[in-house]
C-alpha cells in the first residue's frame, strides 16, 4: 500500500518525470538516498511502469486531433484491429470500453484528407462518433 510519501514522490514525478533527486528530495522533505529507495521500490513493484514524454502534436503538424467512440457492427473486430495497427502512428491511444460503444481512439492526424482516409475505411467496418479536440485545459 502507498503511503503519503509515495503519493507526493508519483505527483512531483508525474509533473516532472525528470526530476533529479536532489530537488525531489526537497520536495517531500527526505534525503536523496531515500528518494531512490522508494523510487527503486515503486518501479520494482510495477507501480512506475515507465516513463513518458508528452509532445505538442500541433508543433509536431498533427492538426487533426480527435476522439473517435467506435461501435463494432458485427462481433468479429479482426479486421478492425487489423485497421488499427495500420494506422498506430495517427493513433495515439486505444481502449476497449464500456457503454453503448466498444472502442475509444484517442488520435491525431496532419490533415483532413488523412482523418478523412482513415473515417471512410473505419465506416466499412463499424459505426462511429467523432470528437474534435478544440483545446487542453490542463
Amino acid at each position: 500500500m502507498l503511503d503519503s510519501t509515495d503519493l507526493n514522490i508519483l505527483k512531483e514525478l508525474n509533473k516532472n518525470s525528470r526530476i533529479k533527486t536532489s530537488h525531489l528530495a526537497q520536495k517531500i522533505h527526505l534525503t536523496p538516498p531515500a528518494v531512490s529507495e522508494r523510487i527503486r521500490k515503486l518501479e520494482e513493484t510495477g507501480v512506475i511502469e515507465r516513463y513518458r514524454i508528452e509532445v505538442n502534436l500541433e508543433k509536431m503538424g498533427f492538426s487533426r486531433q480527435i476522439f473517435i467512440e467506435v461501435t463494432m457492427d458485427t462481433p468479429n473486430s479482426d479486421m478492425y484491429l487489423q485497421l488499427i495497427h495500420r494506422y498506430r502512428n495517427s493513433i495515439l491511444h486505444h481502449y476497449k470500453i464500456t457503454g453503448d460503444s466498444n472502442y475509444l481512439i484517442e488520435g491525431a492526424f496532419y490533415t483532413k484528407v488523412d482523418l478523412n482516409k482513415f473515417l471512410n475505411e473505419l465506416d466499412r467496418l463499424a459505426t462511429y462518433r467523432i470528437s474534435d479536440v478544440i483545446d487542453e485545459l490542463i
